[in-house]
């Protein structure tokens, strides 16, 4: 059996930067930053930046692949799909929470990809 880690467990996990600095997950979904010191803060917030920027590519290339590919099985389908976006709207990424985004990349990729987009923030900060 694969373990596949949950929103769940991916917010408990602790987080350390150096040898002695921890701060948790779930403190990056919530925007939760005030009780570090200010460097840990910084650091957060690039974290959480970068995280979000990350999931809102992932989540705009895969409505626009599927936008495409109804393109070319059928206009009518494209245009349904142009009209409802359209008519009802749509909430903007920019706009929505951290756990939102979090919720919404689970929806469409595994656990373990959110878990190596996670490692490659890591290896960028």
């Amino acid at each position: 059996m694969i373990f596949a880690p949950t929103l769940d467990i991916i917010k408990s996990v602790l987080f350390m930067i150096g040898s002695d600095t921890v701060f948790k997950f779930e403190d990056i979904i919530s925007g939760n930053y005030s009780q570090y010191p200010e460097e840990i803060q910084k650091y957060m917030e690039n974290y959480s930046e970068l995280l979000r920027d990350k999931i809102k590519d992932e989540l705009i290339k895969n409505k626009t692949d599927k936008m495409l590919k109804n393109i070319d099985k059928s206009n009518e389908t494209f245009i349904t799909v142009l009209s409802e976006i359209l008519e009802n709207g749509t909430k903007g990424y920019n706009k929505m929470s951290t756990k939102t985004l979090i919720d919404m990349y689970l929806d469409i990729k595994s656990p373990e990809e959110f878990a190596t987009m996670l490692e490659s923030i890591n290896d960028e900060i």
